[in-house]
């Protein structure tokens, strides 16, 4: 089974998941950043071995954010209180780093928790800068579910503000950023 992603090659063998990176020192910054997760108690991969730019990683159970969103009657609340509660134990193992690469595709939910995966940079910055690109990702996927998506953005907002004292309309300014920005993207894709 091969698995979504736009930089590697993923799959699934033997019950494990085999991340064949184009970078080798891209697949040893994970590792070493998956290591340091995992060791604090983070819902993420265990990594079972890592060669050159291959990385054999423990599977996790669950579904990407938007395959639940797009399969309709999700819990906007329940699933909102898994991702603060995923942030908060990464925020408490990686004191001053953000998660980064927040697209949907990388947090998996199996029905009472997130697990965070493809884990290729650090970064730093305001916290509301993760809620508000999340959010911003979370609304724009292609489903029919545009109410869930916009109820589930609003319970994540809402949450991560209180949760970790951000102010929404910080959230909310890096969500215009992050959609703007998505724009922008976009634009430049359909004009190659």
């Amino acid at each position: 089974m091969q698995f979504f992603s736009k930089r590697n090659t993923v799959t699934l063998r033997g019950g494990l998941v085999y991340k064949q990176a184009k970078d080798p020192k891209a697949a040893a910054l994970e590792a070493s950043i998956l290591r340091e997760l995992y060791s604090h108690g983070v819902a993420v991969p265990e990594v079972v071995s890592h060669e050159g730019s291959l990385l054999v990683l423990e599977y996790l159970p669950g579904e990407p954010l938007p395959d639940i969103i797009g399969r309709g009657g999700v819990d906007p609340e329940a699933i909102a209180a898994a991702l603060c509660d995923w942030f908060a134990a990464f925020y408490d193992a990686a004191p001053g780093e953000l998660r980064g690469d927040v697209n949907g595709r990388n947090f998996l939910y199996d029905g009472k928790k997130i697990h965070g995966v493809d884990f290729e940079e650090r970064c730093h910055g305001p916290k509301a800068r993760d809620a508000g690109r999340l959010a911003a990702f979370i609304e724009t996927y292609e489903t029919r579910e545009r109410a869930g998506q916009a109820a589930l953005s609003r319970a994540f907002m809402m949450g991560f503000s209180e949760r970790f004292h951000c102010k929404t309309s910080e959230i909310l300014a890096e969500r215009e950023s992050e959609l703007a920005a998505m724009r922008l993207r976009r634009h430049h894709a359909s004009q190659s």
